[in-house]
């Protein structure tokens, strides 16, 4: 059997390049062989003196890394700032576009509310996988094949802009107003288009058709009425105990019949539901689902206005004071 110095003199040899494997096999051996000496001279025992001059050496592959030069991290600092923005942009990017394209696409062609949950849930954790991966390994093999620093120098001008100072922010603003416009035009869509064909090949709605007398008309009305508060509210910079008011007031006047019509059946079409086979009586597991989300909707939404209310109020009194006030968060 193969002493420990030996094992160790060729677990280090054999992670270096095959040109210098011989010079670094007779190094490695004298250091240990130096280091032995050393140790039995102060009275150690020859198997004592051998472990601890391992030791002293350390892990091999660390020390046939500093022969070699190679990299003992994935991704080095050279690189690593570039890497983690190009990674910032893919998965701010590519990950939310394809996962909506498959939730849209799978609930408009298919319609089965588990299946389009499922997949939409598997294609967002699969393309962060992905995205993880393949930008993860491109910078390793770049880096390995040589190229030790970013290609482009930085510069200040490089540097992103503080967000907007101030209680009312445009992007919020805009995200909430695209929200409630698109929920309002997906009521009038889905009485037009839907998965589900009749006999004579016409669409079958989402929800009841009957729904046009009033309710849907209603809703659509209460949910503009929400994007023109939003609007308001950005023009005033900031909330107001006012504009909570009136947003706790639509957010209940859309909430409350959503969640009456969905307890008492009559939310959905029932020829919608029978023929994707989603329990469409009162009280079954899809108008369950539909009430749970209905409320913690309104309950986180009325929460996080009464929470920035008193923040932006703050806000503004500094502003008028001429201090420069918190970032909103």
């Amino acid at each position: 059997m193969a002493t420990l110095s030996e094992r160790y003199v060729a677990a280090v040899s054999r992670r270096v390049p095959a040109a210098q494997r011989a010079d670094v096999e007779l190094e490695v051996a004298a250091a240990v062989d130096d280091l032995v000496t050393a140790r039995r001279e102060d009275g150690s025992e020859p198997a004592v003196a051998e472990r601890e001059a391992l030791l002293e050496l350390g892990d091999p592959v660390r020390l046939a890394a500093g022969y070699s030069g190679r990299q003992l991290q994935l991704i080095g600092p050279g690189l690593y700032p570039d890497y983690v923005r190009l990674l910032a942009i893919l998965l701010g990017t590519i990950v939310p576009v394809v996962t909506i394209a498959v939730f849209l696409g799978t609930l408009f062609f298919n319609g089965d509310p588990g299946e389009t949950a499922s997949a939409t849930v598997l294609t967002a954790l699969s393309t962060t996988g992905h995205v993880l991966f393949w930008t993860t390994g491109a910078f390793a093999l770049v880096e390995r094949a040589g190229t030790t620093r970013s290609p482009v120098d930085w510069s200040p001008e490089m540097l992103r802009d503080l967000p907007q100072q101030g209680p009312a922010r445009l992007g919020d603003t805009a995200a909430s107003i695209v929200l409630l416009v698109g929920t309002a035009a997906y009521l009038v869509w889905q009485h037009f288009r839907s998965p589900i064909h009749d006999a004579e090949g016409s669409a079958v709605p989402l929800l009841d058709p009957a729904l046009w007398a009033f309710w849907l008309p209603y809703l659509i009305v209460v949910l503009l009425a929400g994007a023109t508060l939003e609007w308001l509210r950005y023009r005033a910079r900031g909330w107001t105990w006012a504009f909570f008011t009136a947003k706790a007031v639509i957010d209940l006047a859309f909430a409350v019949p959503v969640i009456v019509l969905a307890a008492s059946g009559s939310l959905f079409n029932p020829a919608f539901t029978s023929a994707v086979d989603w329990w469409p009586e009162a009280g079954g597991p899809v108008a369950v689902i539909v009430l749970a989300c209905t409320a913690g909707v309104l309950l986180w939404d009325i929460a996080d206005a009464a929470r920035k209310t008193p923040r932006d109020q703050r806000a503004l009194r500094d502003l008028r004071a001429g201090v420069s006030p918190a970032r909103p968060s």
